[in-house]
């Protein structure tokens, strides 16, 4: 790809978020790849002449509903932004299936849309933080090889410049161990591609799911039908676009400075929820941390004991680990700058 694949885009709501006053959320309609879609971006009413933003990226089965993270970044004086891609969340529509895309990289859009927004808004300079999928996807949002000069003239607006990149547990390589994954990454991208319009069904709630919420085992409180507790139907497509962009980025290096946290130890098919509880249930934390190595030339890497996948979800003692490094991590950003 050598020019911005985005097109135009409407503001078409604004409006308080469900997350409740402190909190506004904003809706564009553009062209997707097939039909109309829309992109929600959330923002923290704190610190509005901060000329300093966070961006955060959700994962997969997934959208923004942790109020304490933004109120972490908001009190160390940043502003605070979060999107629901399309297709997830808050921008879920009848017309498309949940979490459904093309390719990874369509997901270029809705930052291009939060990106540009938020230059309205007055911020000058962009951390993003992306989870999981949303790990990915803005990792390949940086890695595309057109300038942010290109990308303004494309638009003709202006966009801040993202000075750096943290990442939550990331999904940047299959949940295999190293030793297993050059054995299972082609056949397994072989039958995707073979069955691309084959799913998964999501019958049933997973372990994970139930070490989160708070009507099984866990402490938080979210809304089931954007993250189901058996999550949506795994598409093939799907799968197959995560396997080429991950293969992509590993071809790519990117020399953006890059904070990567993640569990100390993976507790993929553990059976019962204190087990899964221990490490990451959904992704090899081996794999990631190889793959990280291989893209990002200048990274900074963090093992949290008994982090969850997603670390900000982990019990008290964990998550704090998470925010502490992250605190830091951006205090040493600043002085470097």
């Amino acid at each position: 790809m050598s020019t911005p694949i985005g097109q135009h885009w409407q503001q078409v709501n604004e409006c308080e978020d469900l997350l409740g006053a402190d909190f506004r959320a904003r809706t564009f309609s553009f062209a997707g790849p097939k039909t109309q879609v829309h992109t929600t971006l959330i923002h923290h009413l704190g610190n509005p002449s901060a000329t300093k933003a966070i961006l955060y990226v959700h994962g997969y089965t997934d959208y923004f509903f942790q109020t304490g993270l933004a109120e972490h970044f908001i009190n160390l004086g940043y502003r605070f932004y979060a999107l629901d891609l399309q297709g997830y969340g808050r921008s879920i529509r009848p017309s498309t299936p949940p979490n459904w895309c093309e390719s990874i990289e369509q997901y270029g859009q809705d930052l291009d849309i939060a990106l540009a927004t938020m230059k309205q808004d007055g911020v000058d300079q962009v951390v993003i933080l992306g989870h999981s999928t949303g790990g990915l996807v803005v990792s390949t949002y940086l890695a595309q090889p057109y300038a942010l000069p290109e990308r303004e003239s494309h638009y003709n607006k202006a966009f801040p410049d993202v000075v750096g990149l943290m990442l939550n547990s990331p999904f940047l390589a299959l949940p295999f161990p190293p030793a297993v994954l050059n054995f299972v990454s082609w056949p397994v991208r072989i039958l995707v591609s073979l069955l691309p319009f084959s799913y998964l069904r999501a019958k049933k709630i997973n372990i994970y799911s139930k070490s989160l919420h708070t009507i099984y085992d866990g402490e938080w409180d979210y809304r089931l039908d954007w993250k189901p507790s058996h999550g949506f139907d795994l598409s093939f497509h799907w799968l197959r676009e995560v396997i080429v962009a991950q293969r992509n980025l590993a071809n790519q290096r990117l020399s953006i400075p890059t904070l990567m946290c993640r569990s100390e130890i993976s507790t993929i098919g553990k059976r019962t929820v204190k087990e899964v509880q221990l490490g990451d249930g959904v992704l090899d934390v081996d794999s990631m941390q190889q793959a990280a190595k291989k893209t990002f030339t200048n990274l900074t890497q963090v093992a949290i004991p008994q982090g969850f996948h997603d670390l900000y979800l982990s019990h008290q003692t964990a998550r704090d680990a998470y925010l502490a490094a992250m605190t830091e991590w951006l205090k040493t950003l600043d002085a470097n700058a």
